[in-house]
């Protein structure tokens, strides 16, 4: 009897791994890499160790092209960083060339795209590191070492822990490239510090938020975030509102309700319609580049700030673990939460 009740448990067992493979068929890796189970000598099972002493072993970070925008990228960098600082692994970083934001020659002379903005976490650039005896590829699954750290899933839900180990971690490993920096703080200067007052950061998250992605944020009508702004400037702590946006009809509304309390910066391409600013084209020099120099300093200038107002996207999930690394919080902090989209459009292209 009991031999009956161990084969029909492993019947089962079989048959609810058979259902969890159906749902990943159709993706090309994940067959690859099961059909590869037992063969591939590259495959590593890494146990942490209990000795302080840091070995020179080389993680090799590829981020594949994703089609996302710069901080979906970056923020899902940092869990990659997470891994590596788990297993005390060195980390290279490298961005494909097919990054939205790569250029087709190269930026701050180097053709490596995450080189473009960042010095290498470890200070080891791609040749030294090609150099050496042993390489751990990343795998997409190492990411899910730091998911661990929120109860939900979905893509959204940023428990207290993870933004605050996120944060240690870009202390730690991400270091603006010394020309991006001193640029950066000098456009601060000019919207912040002048001011001597408090600021409230508010980041508006348009273009094509607004047709709803399945699995993406509900998105949040400029009028509520107007609204929240004009409660928070009503309480007389803030003195001047700097907004961070990709649309231009968010530009206009804050001008009209806020005149004399906005800055913004000017010099930043923003749309007026459905499509993201990320697939823009312009005959500008270095177009790819500048975009994600103007998110990136929009990032940091809402870390800068006493207030933050906010959706649930990338750049306001960036600007608080920012905000974390600098051993700081904010005064004020209203994220706009409506839930996630849930239904059967595939519009996630």
């Amino acid at each position: 009897m009991q031999r009956i009740i161990r084969k029909v448990k492993s019947i089962q067992k079989k048959l609810e791994f058979a259902k969890y493979c159906y749902s990943y068929g159709d993706d090309q890796r994940f067959v690859q890499d099961v059909k590869a189970i037992g063969k591939l000598p590259e495959a590593v099972f890494l146990e942490k160790g209990t000795g302080e002493r840091k070995t020179e072993i080389f993680y090799h970070i590829y981020m594949e092209e994703s089609k996302s925008g710069f901080f979906a990228d970056h923020n899902k960098l940092l869990e990659y960083l997470f891994f590596a600082d788990y297993y005390q692994l060195v980390p290279v970083v490298e961005y494909t060339d097919r990054y939205c934001y790569a250029e087709d020659h190269p930026v701050n002379g180097t053709t490596n795209p995450f080189e473009y903005f960042f010095d290498q976490p470890a200070g080891i650039g791609l040749d030294e590191m090609k150099s050496s005896a042993a390489i751990i590829h990343s795998r997409k699954d190492n990411i899910m070492l730091a998911k661990q750290l929120n109860p939900k899933r979905d893509g959204y839900s940023k428990s207290d822990q993870y933004l605050k180990e996120m944060g240690r971690i870009s202390k730690d490993y991400i270091h603006l490239k010394p020309q991006v920096k001193r640029w950066i703080e000098g456009e601060q200067r000019d919207k912040l510090s002048l001011h001597k007052e408090t600021v409230l950061g508010v980041h508006v998250r348009g273009t094509d938020f607004k047709r709803n992605y399945n699995g993406h944020p509900i998105a949040i009508s400029l009028d509520e975030y107007a609204h929240e702004t004009e409660i928070l400037m009503n309480t007389g702590k803030y003195a001047k509102i700097f907004l961070a946006t990709d649309d231009e009809n968010a530009i206009e509304l804050f001008e009209r309700r806020f005149s004399g309390q906005l800055e913004f910066y000017k010099d930043v391409v923003r749309s007026k319609g459905n499509e993201t600013v990320m697939k823009s084209e312009s005959f500008r020099e270095n177009h790819h580049y500048k975009l994600g120099l103007e998110v990136l300093r929009d990032m940091y200038t809402l870390a800068s700030c006493d207030g933050l107002i906010a959706g649930l996207s990338q750049v306001s999930f960036a600007a608080r673990i920012q905000k974390i690394s600098m051993g700081k919080q904010y005064s004020d902090m209203k994220i706009l939460d409506r839930g996630l989209n849930f239904h059967r459009a595939q519009n996630c292209n």
